[in-house]
């Protein structure tokens, strides 16, 4: 159907809006026309022909003062309530303490209409965050999706398809729709990845040494900050930044091990106890402290899923041996609760104390 039929068959939500009693439905189909400029003489033919069919009266003058005043309330009323309405939103949702899988979409849609009317809306950012244990899904503006993990956050420009770039503080990963005529970024405080269509994982949470880039697949660039590196990396490679000392390792890997945690699954191959405790914090929000260097160093191979903490130490001190203690998490004034503990170590240590 045209825009003319379009208009046509949404008069009745056009005069919705106009006298301020519109739904968000409403709201979605008159701001679509009015965004897109091929529209603009259509719509002008169309609002004059509306002005035309009222009285010839000097109340039209009126009216017109009327809708206009009525506009420039909603401007206001929407711009003073929308940061209000975002520390809303993400005050519920922090509140979640168990691992949940919360799709973002709905977020997303409630920040794009707040913002919309919003005369500094370029200049204005949406940022999603994901509770602490838990996996969010989101999809951005232009059709890219992905999902964040525990304690990590995403922000992106209002005006996003002209601007597709994104920030982000933990670990994400990503689906990005390919568009010829705009670049997609993904920014870090480590490093600028420039992509094309393409799924990766980026992993850049401030309280860890390392920062890393996994391609699944398509291609991506890495760019330093310092103008230094740059990396292009192919499907089914890894890259590791250590932020003291700047240095990049490259690796060629399964790239599936390392972003299953969004399906729910964490999959460990002949890795390290280190990196497979790393991998246990950040899914479970819990402090691992390994005794030894012996067992820092043992290899494991396990797939996990849906399992809690306690069930996957149980299930690795069948295959290993290893004696571990958890720690009961400590409820704080605030009534949450302190980050959760465990200890462990090699039996064959503990023997020869």
């Amino acid at each position: 159907m045209d825009i003319i039929g379009i208009m046509d068959t949404n008069k009745e939500k056009i005069r919705r809006f106009t006298s301020g009693k519109f739904s968000f439905n409403d709201y979605l189909s008159v701001s679509s026309y009015f965004r897109n400029e091929e529209n603009n003489e259509v719509l002008k033919q169309s609002m004059e022909s509306e002005w035309n069919e009222t009285d010839n009266t000097n109340n039209n003058q009126e009216r017109l003062s009327q809708i206009l005043d009525n506009l420039h309330s909603q401007i206001n009323m929407i711009s003073s309530q929308k940061a209000n309405v975002f520390q809303i939103f993400y005050q519920a949702f922090s509140k979640v303490a168990v691992v949940l899988i919360i799709p973002a979409l709905i977020t997303i849609a409630v920040l794009s209409y707040l913002a919309i009317h919003s005369p500094e809306r370029a200049e204005s950012w949406a940022e999603i965050h994901s509770p602490v244990g838990s996996r969010t899904k989101f999809q951005l503006p232009d059709g890219t999706q992905g999902w964040l993990n525990g304690g990590s956050s995403i922000k992106y420009p209002i005006n996003f398809i002209k601007h597709r770039n994104v920030e982000i503080s933990g670990e994400a990963w990503f689906d990005v729709v390919h568009l010829k005529s705009e670049e997609f970024w993904v920014i870090t405080p480590y490093f600028d990845v420039k992509v094309l269509g393409t799924q990766f994982n980026v992993i850049a949470y401030n309280d860890e040494t390392t920062a890393e880039i996994i391609l699944e697949r398509g291609k991506v660039v890495v760019f330093g900050k310092d103008q230094e590196l740059k990396e292009e990396l192919t499907p089914d490679q890894q890259l590791i930044y250590n932020k003291s000392t700047k240095k990049i390792i490259k690796t060629s890997i399964d790239s599936k091990d390392y972003s299953s945690w969004k399906d729910g699954l964490l999959i460990f191959k002949n890795v390290p106890m280190s990196e497979l405790a790393r991998r246990l914090e950040r899914r479970y929000n819990t402090e691992i402290i390994l005794h030894g260097d012996s067992l820092k160093s043992s290899i494991f191979r396990a797939t996990f899923q849906d399992e809690n903490l306690d069930e996957i130490c149980k299930m690795l001190s069948t295959v290993a041996p290893i004696k571990y203690k958890i720690q009961k998490r400590i409820k704080q004034p605030d009534n949450t609760f302190a980050k959760g503990k465990v200890e462990m170590w090699l039996k064959s240590d503990i023997n020869l104390k």
